[in-house]
């Protein structure tokens, strides 16, 4: 079972690669105009996955284990809060620099749960993980968008411009949550959907891994290799969101004592690059975007060949 799980991710991992190359060759032809780049993320967030969202909840749980499902949000979301004052601590030994101390923070602590995170998992897991992917996705969400929002909202350098009003709590309620929530409300309460809207959520969400990889492509070709540089704070921020954040994972499994296919799952959750938003925020608030943007394609990078060990290590360690 061992080799058969490392093999999965190999092949799943690499899978994700070719379609996300097919993103970066897109962009190079230049096939994808700027409304492709606003459209893309419109139709995976707000389109393809709330349904799918909703429909996955319901076919993989029965109600009773809904209220179990649910409890399982308290690991993740302090395996987070532990990597965000991790990633404070080191940034305060290593002297991280002011202009993006916030930002490198929520880098650290919050992962591209949805993005690569559904694709990832499914790939190497199945179908099975979902509810499990979707109980870190709403961890980090919550987290991401209150303490992590606010911390790049700190490194803005124009704060009496920026108003604090702009931070917007609001976006924790996001279009994929709302599929969840209406998901466990339906299974709650017993509402079974018609064939025919089963069909339509399956098929839309069918377009999530391969628009969501093609958008990463698309993104890191933006980017540009030549514009991509390494220094000391970018190598912690690869550290800390591909090394100490699954490490914290780990052991919060184990005090939790997770069941081996949850632990795994919430594990490879909390290893993946950093999540994209961060690199948007930072934009919005007038913060360092370029640091924002270099810790998400080189975090997306190296996570192609780390995940695969990743895997190999979980493996031997469950």
């Amino acid at each position: 079972m061992d080799s058969v799980l490392f093999v999965n991710a190999l092949e799943g991992v690499f899978a994700l690669v070719t379609l996300g190359i097919i993103g970066y060759v897109i962009a190079a032809l230049k096939w994808a105009g700027s409304e492709s780049r606003i459209l893309l993320p419109r139709i995976i967030t707000n389109i393809s996955l709330p349904p799918y969202l909703m429909y996955t909840i319901m076919k993989h749980f029965q109600r009773d284990r809904i209220i179990e499902l649910l409890q399982g949000i308290l690991p993740p979301l302090i395996a987070v809060s532990l990597a965000f004052i991790l990633a404070a601590c080191i940034a305060k030994f290593f002297r991280v620099q002011r202009m993006h101390l916030g930002l490198f923070c929520a880098c650290i602590a919050n992962s591209n749960t949805i993005f690569i995170g559904i694709p990832v998992n499914i790939a190497i897991f199945g179908e099975s993980a979902m509810p499990y992917v979707l109980l870190y996705y709403m961890a980090s969400t919550i987290f991401f968008w209150t303490i992590g929002q606010y911390s790049i909202f700190s490194d803005s350098k124009n704060k009496n411009i920026v108003s604090y009003k702009n931070v917007k709590f609001s976006k924790i309620i996001s279009p994929p949550l709302m599929g969840f929530i209406i998901g466990v409300i339906f299974t709650i309460i017993g509402v079974e959907l018609p064939g025919f809207i089963e069909n339509v959520a399956k098929n839309l969400g069918s377009m999530t891994t391969p628009l969501a990889m093609i958008f990463i492509g698309i993104s890191i070709h933006d980017i540009g290799f030549k514009n991509i540089s390494i220094n000391k704070d970018i190598i912690l921020v690869i550290i800390g969101r591909m090394l100490l954040a699954p490490m914290i994972m780990f052991f919060i499994s184990k005090l939790f004592n997770l069941q081996n296919s949850v632990a795994h799952v919430f594990i490879v959750q909390s290893s993946l690059p950093v999540m994209m938003q961060a690199a948007i925020l930072s934009a919005y608030y007038n913060a360092d975007s370029n640091f924002g943007s270099q810790a998400v394609a080189y975090t997306t990078i190296l996570s192609i060949v780390f995940i695969p060990i990743l895997i190999a290590i979980l493996t031997q360690a469950f």
